[in-house]
């Protein structure tokens, strides 16, 4: 059973203040600060023997008092009077080595201030108990103990590979035995080899060394009279630490840890190699023996539980040790004081911790009749296996923040390096513009369905090259109108690469982008997801690309010639090859408003019946009634001014699944002629808004201020009156015929002026149909009506001001947020 002790009394209103790393005290509690779990039986300690005090650097300490025999309960009135039994006094232990202040790996504090690891750990002895009873320690001692860990610090930068080592350890630790550990897996037949196994030999004597220092300490590290924690006196670990912290004094503080582990492997794996052989080998059967083993093997159940208690523990030295490992393989200015004020404490416990296994271990062999760990062993075990775990989170955290400031610095290297590739830097080729967006990515696919196969950037040199860049959700009708367009002869002026981009990547977006690209004729990107942070910046902040799908224009040198051709590409095809401002200039400079240049390359029907001499009506809206009477009126019309008519339903701007029963009824009821279906629908306004994009870039190219210049564009006012309709779902109305007059207005007032056919109709023989028409439009044009345009998503291109189509006054600007789900 575990020993008992009195405890300090708990000054009112000391208690310690928060801290992120729970006041973990960096010296260890002494035997009589431990807390039992029964307060009702308290008993005196033992105080230091003369031998101990004999190990503390050589300071003199007062000979103990006598102590009561620990099986003698306290009588009732040494209760009530609370007594405790005298403390034997607390002596610093002198320094060793000389600190290193010189080395930038050494992760030697700045200070040992308040930010210090020591003052991070532990409140006094004076002050109130932190939790559950227990007293914690001074912030002066702990500073005093963490400048004792410095001074054993004096590296000369040898290095090894502490990873491969910590590697072997690891193993080691989480060796089991079938005959101990009854549910332990069973040994693998497959024995794992060791890359730098040869390197290990420079140390071995050392780790000898170390494992000898620490079996002496365990072996004879106190007497049965003093205050023990299986073998190894509780008093004489501070000084055995140091001790071995001395004789790796010139390593790094990741060596350190690795060398001193090692040294616990070694012990650790010879004790399970006896008893994992004991049944079966007379050899091991001897030895066991010698080190008064037989009886252990055969109280299993002991044996289990020390073992588990002392592997946990083990874990978590390895834990903390690969953190520390991966805090030196910072860059030496990423190495802050969030590090080197909290690593030298985090050693020291953890060489204190193998202390503590190691006794264990060597406890093991000295069973006799108590064997279950007492609660002060499960006590001491648990409290330091919490004690690495809060260091070694808190350690991780800081890890966390200095790996994502390197990484945002190495982006923003990257970042820069790609401006200076796509607008100073001039290339010879594509193909090095490409790699350097592109890497680590090497490859791309080619072909469509089963022709597809895997080829290098470099099958792009000297070519003009479209970027199609897009994420996975917004680009079926992009990719459903390209892949109409994309002809022989598109092919032979350049090619098109798809860049899906995305900030995150899940299996679902892979299973996507499998489906999306299997039947693409054009190239492909392979493995997107690998695409770097500063190429998904790089094209979203310097290239504009948002939600909608852009198309970025190289030159064979690798030269941007359009940060997003869509709008060329979309009125006029493949004609606005190569994609530069001047060529859509001059685009511009040739073109004509009308109905063939309107619904060029959305409905080859109506361009037929163009080609024949057909007046074309183009209308559109959501009001099923308004739509049935105007197209009744349009036959009236038709039949009795004699004209061939041919009408096409064109939906509105943004069409959603409610506009797919209106086309149906106008199918089903032979109303009128309709676009294919919503793709082209989608593609007839897009061109639109591609027109308006095209003429707003044109201005400001020309460093138009206030855009007054849309006065005299009359291009430009006719695209604007067009967008304001597809905005609309009351209804409206265009007719015209090859190049002729186009003749537009609202729904209700087009009808009107149908209706009122007989009073123009007088017109016709010498204004001619369209003429005549319009005309009595102009004339029915209400006082008063209400006007609204909403700009289609642009790349910053939104002008302070626009004109109404209908009476030339500026219109209002409102913000509209709309969410339209059917």
């Amino acid at each position: 059973m575990a020993k008992r002790f009195q405890l300090n009394p708990k000054p009112f209103g000391t208690d310690p203040p928060a801290d992120p790393l729970k006041r973990v005290s960096l010296i260890p509690r002494s035997a009589e600060q431990k807390l039992t779990d029964n307060l009702g039986e308290r008993r005196p300690v033992a105080a230091k023997t003369h031998e101990d005090g004999e190990q503390s650097d050589g300071h003199h300490v007062a000979p103990p008092p006598k102590t009561v025999e620990p099986t003698k309960v306290m009588d009732h009135e040494t209760e009530k009077k609370g007594s405790i039994a005298p403390k034997t006094a607390h002596h610093p232990h002198s320094s060793e080595d000389i600190v290193d202040a010189n080395s930038r790996h050494s992760l030697v504090p700045r200070s040992l201030g308040d930010n210090s690891l020591g003052g991070r750990f532990g409140p006094g002895k004076k002050q109130a108990f932190h939790r559950n009873g227990r007293p914690m320690f001074s912030l002066s001692d702990d500073r005093v103990m963490a400048d004792r860990v410095l001074k054993t610090h004096s590296p000369d930068m040898v290095f090894f590979d502490v990873k491969s080592l910590l590697s072997v350890v690891d193993d080691i630790f989480k060796s089991h035995v079938p005959s101990i550990d009854s549910s332990a897996p069973k040994p693998s037949l497959v024995f794992k080899e060791y890359a730098d196994h040869v390197s290990f030999e420079t140390f071995a004597d050392l780790i000898d060394q170390i494992s000898c220092e620490i079996e002496c300490k365990c072996l004879h590290g106190g007497e049965s009279h003093g205050m023990k924690t299986t073998g190894i006196h509780l008093d004489s670990r501070n000084t055995t630490t140091f001790s071995v912290l001395s004789m790796v004094s010139k390593y790094r503080w990741d060596a350190k840890l690795v060398l001193i582990l090692a040294a616990l492997a070694v012990k650790y794996g010879v004790f399970l190699l006896l008893a994992e052989t004991y049944a079966t080998n007379q050899l091991t059967k001897s030895l066991a023996l010698i080190k008064q083993m037989p009886s252990i093997f055969s109280r299993q159940n002991a044996l289990h539980q020390r073992l588990d208690k002392t592997r946990g523990l083990m874990q978590d030295m390895v834990d903390l040790t690969t953190t520390i490992i991966q805090i030196h393989q910072l860059p030496p200015k990423h190495i802050t004081a969030a590090f080197t004020d909290h690593v030298p404490t985090a050693v020291y416990w953890i060489v204190r911790c193998v202390l503590i296994c190691a006794s264990h271990i060597s406890g093991a062999s000295g069973f006799k009749q108590d064997q279950i760990m007492s609660f002060m062993e499960v006590s001491e075990m648990h409290e330091n296996s919490e004690r690495l775990r809060k260091i070694n989170a808190y350690l991780l955290e800081q890890l966390k923040k200095s790996h994502l400031t390197i990484e945002d610095g190495i982006m923003e290297e990257e970042y820069q390096e790609l401006i200076q590739t796509f607008t100073t830097i001039i290339h010879v080729d594509v193909v090095p513009s490409l790699i350097r967006l592109l890497r680590p990515i090497d490859f791309l696919y080619h072909g469509d369905g089963a022709s597809k196969r895997r080829v290098g950037i470099n099958v792009l040199t000297q070519k003009h090259v479209l970027l199609l860049v897009s994420d996975l959700e917004n680009i079926e009708k992009e990719l459903y109108i390209l892949e109409s367009l994309y002809t022989e002869a598109w092919q032979q002026s350049f090619e098109i690469l798809w860049v899906p981009v995305q900030d995150f990547w899940t299996e679902a977006d892979d299973a996507k982008f499998e489906s999306l690209h299997s039947n693409m004729k054009w190239y492909v990107l392979g493995e997107p997801r690998r695409l770097r942070r500063s190429a998904v910046r790089f094209v979203r902040q310097w290239w504009g690309f948002k939600n909608r799908p852009i198309l970025i224009a190289l030159d064979p040198k690798g030269q941007v010639m359009s940060t997003n051709a869509f709008p060329m590409v979309w009125i006029w095809q493949p004609f606005a090859h190569p994609f530069t401002t001047s060529r859509e200039r001059d685009l511009w400079g040739e073109q004509e408003w009308n109905l063939e240049f309107l619904i060029d390359g959305t409905d080859p029907h109506s361009l037929n019946q163009l080609v024949e001499g057909k007046y074309i009506c183009l209308y559109g809206g959501e009001d099923m009634q308004w739509i049935r009477n105007f197209t009744s009126l349009w036959r009236s019309v038709a039949k009795a001014a004699n004209i061939p008519l041919e009408m096409v339903y064109v939906g509105k701007r943004n069409p959603k699944k409610g506009i797919q029963p209106i086309i149906n009824t106008i199918r089903e009821d032979n109303l009128s002629h309709t676009l294919p279906d919503l793709f082209q629908i989608w593609f007839f306004w897009t061109r639109i808004e591609s027109m308006w994009e095209s003429k707003q870039r044109m201005l400001k190219a020309h460093g138009t201020k206030g855009f007054k210049e849309e006065e005299k564009d009359l291009v430009l006012q006719e695209i604007v009156a067009m967008l304001g309709y597809g905005g609309e779902g009351d209804g409206w109305g265009l007719v015209s015929r090859t190049s002729d007059l186009m003749v537009r207005a609202k729904g209700n007032l087009f009808s009107k002026g149908l209706a009122e056919y007989n009073e123009w109709e007088v017109n016709i023989p010498t204004h001619g149909f369209l003429k005549a028409l319009n005309d009595h439009l102009l004339m029915r044009l209400p006082p008063h009506h209400c006007t609204r345009f909403m700009l289609p998503e642009t790349a910053g291109i939104i002008p302070n001001e626009v004109e109404c189509t209908e009476c030339r006054r500026t219109m209002e600007k409102y913000y509209l947020y709309q969410c339209c789900l059917e």
